[in-house]
This record gives structure tokens, sequence and C-alpha cells, in this order.
């Protein structure tokens, strides 16, 4: 008999995690509670054109995202090019990607500039982060690069990312940051490079639905789990429909604070541990502009004028040919559920965040503007204060053959496609 794996969420990490499975010979049933797939990476119809809601880019280290394209036969959609790195200092651009561009970056000293440089390369080799774990990032990036560079660099970043947890935020999770993107470089004057798929992360979306389909798998949409309860040695689904399914095996790939709500009648003590993991929130606006904001990929801002977290400007990294001249820019905002930002309405948002795009190209106007929505995630982003690292949940939960599946626990990784796929397919080879 066949052991049957119950995996609960469409994202990446849910539809990788059944894949694998499947692979391995189970049989499984994924329950999806909204009426499409890949949760962040899940893409919308914007104006005829299929694009992510939030942005998502490849790194040159990004290699179980790489290798399961190829496995999924999905590798040749997968491109790489140069980008550009920028950062939007009081009032002026400054390019940001390149040694060179470095060395000219005169709001800090040169001595900080070279420190700076010598900093992304030692997080590119080093491969120990425990110790950085026990240091806020605040501490450690002033050890490294001096003070003034901080706070004309990293201090504006992490304040619009964490919000008032900025100072206390690991030092391991900022070097991992610095240290994947850093990965997108061959050698120290090697252009940067980034990758994307030919269809955005929709692509491989589809191939793995389309091959979970293929090896026997189901997958029900609208299917929202309300809790998960023990009967006998299986573990009962309970749907907010009423319907209720046995399985031997459950995959909760949900967000943490959802997770500990499915389980907080079956194991309190976990689902407490869970729900005190705190999050941080985004609000990401989406422009479809008749021309470019800047040259750069990615743009971060330092300017009390924005209160963005950057510009990201994804046709500088996709061209998107068929909607050319159109152009695709995504600002995001992260914000807690509390701040008057999550709640603003669209139109609110659109008039505020083109404003702010103004400030850095001074030459749009509303006439640029094609389109524009907004998506809000509450889960976006784990908090991840010092000490963090004793804090991640297990994937194994107390509850046998209950297992948890989100990218909080592939710390110090930022958040990533790559690293979550990675942890689906660890945690079936392991656990399973």
């Amino acid at each position: 008999m066949s052991v049957e794996v119950a995996v609960v969420g469409g994202g990446i990490g849910g539809l990788s995690a059944a894949y694998f499975a499947l692979e391995r010979g189970f049989s499984v049933e994924l329950f999806e509670g909204t009426g499409h797939l890949g949760g962040l990476a899940g893409s919308f119809d914007f104006n005829g054109l299929t694009i992510e809601k939030y942005y998502h880019f490849i790194c040159g280290g990004d290699l179980e995202l790489v290798e399961l394209a190829g496995r999924l036969g999905i590798g040749d959609k997968l491109r790489f090019q140069p980008t550009r790195t920028a950062f939007y200092y009081d009032g002026r651009y400054y390019p940001f990607g390149t040694p060179s561009d470095l060395v000219r970056f005169s709001p800090i000293s040169l001595m900080s500039r070279l420190r700076f440089g010598l900093n992304i390369t030692t997080c590119k080799y080093a491969r120990s982060w425990a110790k950085l774990d026990n240091v806020s990032s605040k501490e450690w990036l002033i050890e490294r690069i001096g003070e003034k560079a901080y706070n004309v660099i990293w201090n504006p970043l992490l304040k619009v990312k964490f919000g008032r947890h900025y100072d206390k935020i690991s030092a391991a999770w900022i070097w991992h940051r610095i240290r994947r993107v850093a990965s997108s470089r061959r050698g120290l004057f090697s252009k940067e490079r980034m990758g994307y798929f030919v269809g955005g992360s929709q692509t491989l979306i589809t191939a793995l639905e389309g091959r979970i389909m293929e090896l026997g798998g189901s997958i029900g949409l609208y299917s929202k789990v309300k809790e998960v309860v023990k009967k006998g040695n299986m573990l009962r689904l309970v749907f907010d429909s009423g319907k209720e399914c046995n399985f031997d095996k459950v995959v909760l790939a949900i967000p943490l604070p959802v997770a500990a709500e499915t389980v907080k009648s079956l194991a309190p003590g976990f689902a407490l541990e869970l729900s005190s993991i705190d999050f941080i929130g985004v609000v990401c606006g989406i422009f479809r502009l008749k021309e470019k904001v800047t040259d750069a990929f990615w743009l971060n801002t330092n300017d009390p004028r924005i209160a963005a977290n950057g510009v990201i400007e994804y046709t500088n990294l996709n061209p998107l040919e068929e909607i050319s001249p159109h152009k695709i820019v995504y600002v995001p905002f992260y914000v807690s559920l509390e701040d008057k930002w999550y709640s603003k309405d669209e139109e609110s948002l659109r008039s505020a965040f083109l404003d702010m795009l103004k400030i850095v190209n001074p030459g749009l106007t509303e006439s640029s503007v094609v389109a524009f929505r907004a998506f809000r995630s509450p889960c976006a982003q784990a908090i991840c204060e010092v000490g963090f690292k004793d804090r991640v949940p297990p994937v194994k939960t107390p509850i046998e053959n209950l297992f948890v599946l989100d990218s909080t626990q592939t710390y110090p990784c930022d958040r990533n496609l790559s690293s979550l796929i990675g942890l689906a397919r660890k945690m079936v080879e392991d656990c399973f």
C-alpha cells in the first residue's frame, strides 16, 4: 500500500515538496486555499502580460533552482545577463555595481570604499556564519566598513526593511544576503549577472504543476485547511468546507503563523513556538510605464523623501520585448500590518509611489503610467534578530509524520526560491 502524503500550500515550497515526494514513490495530494498556485512567486495578468506579483531574480549561486529547472525540462528558459545596481543618495544617482563604481562613490571616504569592497569579497568566500548569529548587523557592519559607510549605505536599507527592529537584525542574515548577491559575479572585476525565467516564475510553477500531475499527484484549489487532528495512526485534515481526509504524512508548506493556527489544538506548545516568530509585511506596487526610470535593475535609496525600499526595474533584467517600449517597475515597501501604509487603497499607493519615482527621474509624469497594481502579504519576511538560529523551528515537528516547511527555516538565507526548493528536497530525502 502506498504512503499517502498531503501537502498543504501551493507555493514554491509546497509544489517542490509534492514533486520530490512523488519522485520517491509516495502518493501525494496538494491542497491550496486560494484559486491559484505560486504563493509569493505567483503571477497575475497585467494588461495582457503575465508577470509576478512580487519581484524575483536568480543569482549565480542558486544551484538548487538551476538543477530543478533542468530536471523539469525548462533549463533552456533560464537566462542570465549583466545587470546594473545603483544607489540614490541625497538627491543624486550613483552607479553601484562594479569595483570602479565603488571607487567613485564619493559620499564615503576612499578608505571606507575599500573596506566595503573587501567585506563583499570576504563574505563571498566565507562559509561559517554561526558566530555571526550572536552579533547585530549594525555592530558587525560598523566594525567591517566603518560608521560613515554604514550610515550611508546599510542603515537606511535595514531601517526600511525591518522598521524598529533594524538595529537588532542578526549579522548572519546580512552576511548571507551579501554573499548571495556576490555569487552573481564570477570574479572581483566581472560584471554582475542576474537570472530570470522566460515567462517569469510562472514558467517554473507551470512546469512543477504539470510534472506533479504526470507523476499521478493531484492538486486541489480553493481547498483551505482549517486544522490538523490525530485520528489513530493517521493525520486528519479538516477543511473550511467541512470535508475531512486522512493521510499518513502531512506537510504544512504555509506561513508559520498560519501553520500555528492549524496545529494549535493538536500541539499547543509547538503552535506557540511557531507563532512567537514575528514577521513584517510588504506592500508592493507594480508600474507599467511608457519609459524607464533609470538604467539600473536594482536601485537602493537613501533619501528622506523616498519611503520605499528601493526601485526594482524588472525590464532592465528581463527586456520583455512583447511589451516594448513599456517598462515594468516594482516599488516594495516593507511595513508592519498596523502601519497605515499597509492598508492604503490602491489609488493612494499609486500616487505616493509615483511621486517617489519622480524624485529619481523628474521626467516622469502622470501620463507615463500605463497601468498600476499593488499586492500585499502579511508574512513577507521573518524578523531575524540576534540569536535567531536557535528559534528557527525544525522541519520535523513533535507530532509524528507532521512536517512544517517555510522559508524561515532556510536561515540565514534571505528568502529566495532556490533555498526553499533545497529545503523541500532535503525534507523529503531525510524525513520521508
